[in-house]
């Protein structure tokens, strides 16, 4: 028996919850990803499948010589070099010093293209 109160106490209710939209493009990718899972299963089991792993790793494999990377390592210096005595130089003498960076950059630019060709 329930005694009387003055505070009402909510009674339990069950959340039903009913989709408002049907999607038949979401359908339809869920039932082709179903049957190609399927298939790659029933391919595995016959042991007809490659192995893409071993080919996706050999397709990203990049094959660089010790020179390449001498060459990126002493540019990459370089830079930052510049860019380090431009900020410096910009705090001690002015625009001057980010003039005669830009144009040690600019002719670092020049020779590496004359160098290239």
């Amino acid at each position: 028996m329930k005694l009387p109160s003055i505070i009402k106490i909510p009674a339990h209710n069950r959340f039903h919850y009913e989709p408002r939209y049907y999607d038949p493009i979401k359908e339809e990718i869920e039932e082709r990803r179903k049957r190609i899972r399927q298939q790659i299963e029933a391919e595995q089991a016959a042991g007809h499948l490659f192995q893409p792993r071993a080919r996706i790793e050999g397709a990203f494999t990049r094959r660089v010589t010790s020179a390449d990377t001498d060459n990126s390592a002493l540019l990459r210096l370089t830079i930052m070099t510049l860019l380090m005595g431009a900020t410096v130089g910009y705090l001690f003498w002015g625009n001057i010093a980010v003039y005669i960076s830009a144009g040690a950059a600019l002719a670092l630019l020049l020779l590496k293209k004359i160098l290239l060709k």
